[in-house]
């Protein structure tokens, strides 16, 4: 990517568009769009445009505290260690045809890696403060993990199986010029949308940090700036997961004569942000045990299904 753009376009890219100033400004105004959509939904009006950001820096500036008993390095390095893994699967997911680093056969099982990370720094966030809500919230994070992200990480094979490619440049090309994931791997689609849900602890799957159960699950004794980093990545992971889902089953960018391809993009992702909206206002929180029994016994099996499904349309 050096040698194509130049080191004044590469620190472009990684600071400003694609990069970092680029996804923050999308983690907050996907934020707000998501609040304000749940509320209409609901019934109520919803906060303004400017809520999210006054509320990450509100908290940034607050008291930064963690009970005594607690690892304090490892309660510093956790939220950084899983913003540095969202942000480094940024590199590799194409916004609007345009993207950090460069593309290459494998990524897609990179990006994968990368965004699994913040999980199980949920999970260990959990065991380091000590607190026994933390503790719970950690052992339910670890169950969760486990129930929607092989069927996730199925689901997502479905595209690159059938481009014949595991890099989601490739993935995304081949579907501008015939047709959308979507449409060839419906099942796949939702099924990814479940596990994107799962990821993101949203309802009906924010059991971890179910506020009426135990406070805020993991994140309970964490404050200040290091809750504000948790709050970010969460946010910043909304963002690449939806950008991932838009490159491998809505086409990328596509081909559209009419509109630029960054505008066409942010419309399919703003698509599939209404789909995660409508799902946390029309749906219950699960119990642990019935999101386990749905990632190993419905999600799973439909996931090795289309699996199989896939091999056989691209044997023929």
């Amino acid at each position: 990517m050096t040698g194509k753009m130049g080191i004044p376009g590469l620190l472009f890219a990684m600071l400003i568009y694609p990069g970092m100033v680029f996804l923050f400004a999308c983690a907050m105004l996907f934020a707000w769009i998501d609040r304000r959509v749940i509320a209409r939904l609901q019934g109520r009006i919803g906060p303004p445009w400017f809520q999210p950001l006054a509320d990450w820096i509100k908290l940034m500036a607050k008291e930064d505290i963690l009970p005594a008993e607690a690892n304090e390095r490892a309660g510093t390095a956790l939220p950084i260690v899983s913003l540095a893994a969202v942000l480094t699967a940024s590199m590799y997911v194409p916004v609007g045809g345009m993207m950090v680093s460069t593309s290459f056969e494998g990524d897609l099982i990179v990006v994968l890696f990368l965004l699994s990370i913040p999980a199980l720094s949920y999970f260990l966030a959990g065991w380091v403060t000590g607190g026994v809500y933390s503790v719970i919230g950690g052992s339910r994070s670890l169950l969760q993990y486990f129930s929607y992200e092989v069927p996730f990480l199925m689901a997502l094979s479905g595209p690159a199986i059938l481009s014949g490619s595991w890099s989601i440049a490739g993935i995304a090309a081949r579907q501008s010029g015939t047709i959308w994931g979507v449409l060839e791997q419906p099942v796949g689609f939702v099924l990814a949308i479940v596990g994107l849900i799962g990821k993101l602890k949203r309802v009906p799957f924010d059991i971890p940090k179910a506020k009426s159960e135990i406070v805020a699950g993991p994140l309970t004794e964490f404050s200040g700036r290091r809750l504000a980093l948790w709050h970010l990545t969460m946010h910043l992971k909304t963002v690449v997961g939806i950008f991932l889902l838009v490159n491998t089953f809505l086409g990328g960018s596509g081909v559209d004569r009419v509109l630029a391809p960054q505008i066409t993009f942010l419309i399919k992702s703003l698509w599939v942000l209404l789909a995660l909206s409508v799902a946390s206002a029309l749906y219950d929180r699960l119990r642990i045990d019935q999101l386990a029994n749905l990632g190993w016994r419905v999600l799973a099996p439909l996931a090795l299904l289309q699996i199989a499904v896939t091999i056989w349309i691209g044997a023929r």
